[in-house]
């Protein structure tokens, strides 16, 4: 999946998610329908004079990510989505499909949280103003490269970061290892989401 020039996309209309493929390709990825209608919305966009659906997440500026079985795009602006529920304990997440399957695990919803999607590992620093307005900081970042050395660089920041992504550990993300829960061994995990 590539990332098409930001420019280029125009957003057309903005509903209530519907399409039959989009709440497909949500439930194949092991989203709830619930869920997935409460935090995004059906996106009807442009490019190059075509008209194209995407599950859309929106960020704090009023871009949106872009997301179906086929591409992954952003509108512009860009930016991160922060979800305040005047907790004192934030979570952050890479991408939104990985903060759609943390709400679906009951352990790391047990207490409030505040959310932060970063929508991109570029927007790491320009969300730490958010982020370290909290006590804690868990981070669900991806485990590929890229993901652990933002880690590894948040840990190295202040011990209010906390690295959680050994819950999803051998998988390279936090919806990869949702969609293979039952299929192999079950991971044990200690989401320490304490205050």
């Amino acid at each position: 999946m590539g990332h098409e020039n930001e420019r280029k996309i125009k957003i057309l209309e903005v509903k209530t998610l519907q399409r039959f493929y989009l709440c497909r390709y949500l439930v194949e990825r092991k989203i709830s329908l619930e869920t997935a209608t409460r935090y995004c919305s059906e996106i009807i966009y442009e490019i190059g004079g075509r008209t194209y659906f995407a599950i859309g997440f929106k960020n704090d500026l009023g871009g949106y990510e872009l997301l179906n079985p086929f591409v992954k795009l952003s509108s512009s602006p860009k930016g991160i989505t922060t979800i305040r529920n005047g907790a004192d304990t934030v979570a952050s997440f890479e991408g939104f499909m990985d903060f759609l399957s943390g709400l679906s695990i009951p352990d790391l919803n047990a207490t409030p949280l505040n959310f932060a999607v970063l929508n991109s590992l570029s927007f790491f620093e320009s969300s730490r103003s958010f982020l370290e307005q909290h006590k804690t900081i868990n981070l669900y970042l991806d485990r590929d490269t890229s993901g652990q050395n933002y880690s590894g660089y948040a840990l190295s920041l202040t011990p209010k970061y906390q690295d959680c992504s050994n819950l999803y550990q051998g998988y390279k993300d936090l919806n990869e290892w949702m969609m293979h829960i039952g299929k192999g061994p079950r991971q044990q995990c200690d989401l320490d989401i304490q205050a």
